[in-house]
């Protein structure tokens, strides 16, 4: 009898363990812990990661900290999405073995997008601020995580201090803003780009070293130095990347025309707005920066053009190579000096289809 009473235990202890799931192969896993009580996941934020991906083709699926915690996750995607939302909430429920689950799938060649939340969550070190007194203590938290040796500062009073409501009467805390991008390193983007700004931190590199982080994007704000203010970050993490962005190019907000009520709108067909079209489709050209990398056979669309970026190791030397069949490669263009931890390609728009690679000559 008790055999039998400890075979049953077991059998409902595997039923509704944490353990027993199961993750699907897909492009792009989305962090959501709405589910969970105090979790991080900000709902906005999440449905506007999701339009971009299905406007685009991606196969993704959601997962929580238990998928995180409990998973190898470099046999299931190629990139990873923290979105915007409480990053307390997300350290809340992963755990250590998340972390280094997560450490391990962007060392092995995977990448890491995180929005707002989702880059102070990555970050070494978080400073923050609420309040519009000047002299209100700043907070200093040490994050575990630690996938950039830096700092994510925030909120940005000079913007809109958390709570405030000056800009819009349904969200405090909210402002569209303009960012300016490098287009030397993002090459197929618009200069300048209007998106929601919501508590996200401004990011500094520990000891004011920028090292081998790429600032591909800064807030643009009047009397204030331009290196101080990055809103956007690149750099590479053991095989794989990490982009860290402080603004929202998934949501934005707007007014009703007698300014009495906002809303969000993340679905940009249903409002036709032109601003959310327009940072959506930069959000798309980020995800394909981190989708695709140098593992990968890259076919480029002969009606669009496209960025291509292909690891390398600052100071080697390259050869890029096409094929039009897979098969067949022949040399493209001179041979490539590193000056960076990767080289970016973008694709004439009439080209065939045709597939690229990179190689290594010393």
């Amino acid at each position: 009898m008790r055999n039998n009473f400890q075979i049953k235990l077991l059998a409902l202890l595997f039923v509704f363990s944490p353990l027993a799931f199961s993750l699907n192969v897909r492009d792009v896993a989305i962090y959501d812990d709405r589910s969970w009580q105090d979790g991080g996941a900000w709902r906005d934020s999440v449905l506007g990661v999701r339009r971009v991906l299905q406007d685009n083709g991606y196969t993704w699926e959601s997962i929580d900290a238990n998928d995180v915690n409990n998973n190898d996750l470099s046999a299931y995607y190629k990139l990873i999405i923290f979105p915007g939302g409480w990053a307390g909430g997300y350290n809340e429920y992963i755990n250590n073995s998340g972390y280094q689950n997560i450490r391990n799938f962007i060392s092995n060649g995977g990448s890491y997008l995180g929005m707002c939340a989702g880059s102070f969550f990555a970050c070494d070190k978080v400073h923050w601020r609420e309040g519009s007194v000047l002299d209100t203590p700043q907070n200093i938290y040490n994050y575990p995580l630690n996938l950039w040796d830096g700092i994510g500062d925030g909120v940005i009073r000079d913007f809109v201090y958390w709570g405030e409501n000056t800009y819009y009467p349904d969200h405090s805390g909210t402002r569209m803003t303009d960012i300016q991008v490098d287009t030397n390193l993002m090459p197929e983007a618009d200069p300048l780009i209007n998106v929601l700004y919501f508590g996200g931190p401004v990011f500094r590199p520990n000891a004011g070293k920028w090292g081998n982080t790429q600032v591909i994007a800064r807030y643009q704000m009047d009397g204030y130095s331009a290196d101080e203010f990055a809103a956007m970050i690149l750099f590479p993490y053991g095989n794989g990347k990490v982009f860290l962005s402080a603004v929202h190019p998934e949501v934005s907000v707007y007014t009703w025309s007698n300014g009495t009520r906002s809303w969000m709108d993340y679905n940009q067909y249903d409002y036709d707005q032109e601003i959310t079209i327009k940072a959506q489709n930069f959000l798309a050209q980020i995800i394909a920066r981190l989708v695709y990398n140098s593992q990968d056979e890259i076919v480029a669309s002969a009606n669009q053009a496209r960025i291509i970026s292909f690891n390398t190791k600052l100071g080697s030397v390259y050869q890029l190579q096409s094929s039009t069949d897979g098969i067949n490669w022949t040399n493209f263009g001179d041979s490539i000096q590193a000056e960076d931890f990767e080289y970016v390609l973008t694709v004439p728009e009439n080209n065939s289809s045709t597939n690229y690679r990179i190689l290594l000559v010393e």
